[in-house]
Parts: structure tokens; C-alpha cells; sequence
């Protein structure tokens, strides 16, 4: 239609324009959301903080983030409380839960691992929950849901105890409410 406008009134832009200024707005429209919905590259983070961060690779080093989306993650000296990427490296760090495909912590502590390659090197983590789990050197673990271990860790509950822990918890449980 725009084109017809400019054939019409002989090759004047000036005048196609005030006529259907519509179509104009559109084009403008249907770029922005492009521009908005892409990541960054990437963003860095030394000794410093930030709450959340989105982006193809997040790198942090002496600092924190509250939050953090991407493709790849990674945490020296400094901790993250949400971890979501593919993959997610946590050194001398701390982190309160990490998500992603490959998750890999090495002399740290974490509060929750989920994923489905999990290496796990001298650090404490409450809860590990992943297809194949690599224990590179000692480290310490609460509780340990994988279909396959490798390398020397100490669980506080295994499979077998975590049953007996939770029948003996629905025992007392059901004694106290008697009780009242």
C-alpha cells in the first residue's frame, strides 16, 4: 500500500508518509521487542555484588550475585544464591542452589545441586540430585540422590538411611500429636 502511495503521488516520500503513517510505526514496533529479548554477552562481576543477572556467560570474582540465568556460570571467591545455566563452576565459593546440565564445585559449600553431571571436589553440600555425580576428592554430603557415584564421598544419608530417618520421623511425629 505504501508503495502505491509513492507511484501515486510520484516518487514524493514526504507525501506517502503523511497520508498512511501507520505502517511506519509497525516496522518500529516489531524491531524493539528483537532488541529487548536478546542477552548480553556477558557480564562480570569483581569485588562487587549484584541482585540479578542475565546473560549468555556470567563471570564473578571476589563478589555475589543474588541471581543468575545463562549458558555458563562461573564463581571464584565469591558466592551466588541461584545458579540456573548449563553450566555452572563454583570455586571457593559458596552457592544456595545450582541448576544446570554441568555442575561442578570445587572447595566450596552449597546449599542444593540439581543436574545431570555433578563433579563435586573437597567441599559440603546439603543436597546433591543428579544423574551421574564425581567425587573428585573427600567431600561431604547430607543428602545424595544419583543414579551413579564415582570417587570417595561421605553421606550423611544415603537411600537406606534417609528411609529409616523418615519412618522414625512419622514415628515421633505421630507420638507427639498423640500426646496432645
Amino acid at each position: 500500500m505504501d508503495e502505491q502511495a509513492h507511484d501515486d503521488q510520484g516518487g514524493a516520500p514526504a507525501a506517502a508518509a503523511e497520508q498512511n503513517p501507520e505502517p511506519r510505526r509497525e516496522a518500529v514496533a516489531e524491531s524493539r521487542p528483537a532488541n529487548i529479548a536478546r542477552r548480553p554477552e556477558s557480564v562480570t562481576v569483581t569485588q562487587g555484588g549484584i541482585q540479578t543477572a542475565t546473560a549468555e556467560t556470567v563471570h564473578v570474582r571476589q563478589g555475589g550475585i543474588g541471581r543468575a540465568d545463562a549458558q555458563d556460570i562461573a564463581v571464584t571467591l565469591g558466592g551466588i544464591g541461584l545458579a540456573r545455566a548449563d553450566r555452572v563452576s563454583v570455586e571457593l565459593g559458596g552457592m544456595g542452589a545450582g541448576i544446570g546440565r554441568d555442575v561442578r564445585l570445587t572447595q566450596g559449600a552449597a546449599n542444593l545441586i540439581l543436574g545431570r553431571d555433578v563433579a563435586v571436589q573437597q567441599s559440603l553440600v546439603q543436597t546433591v540430585a543428579a544423574a551421574n555425580v564425581r567425587f573428585e576428592r573427600p567431600s561431604l554430603v547430607v543428602f545424595l540422590l544419583a543414579r551413579r557415584v564415582e570417587g570417595s564421598v561421605r553421606t550423611l544419608f544415603d537411600w537406606r538411611s534417609a528411609i529409616a530417618f523418615g519412618a522414625v520421623a512419622g514415628v515421633v511425629a505421630s507420638v507427639l500429636r498423640r500426646r496432645r
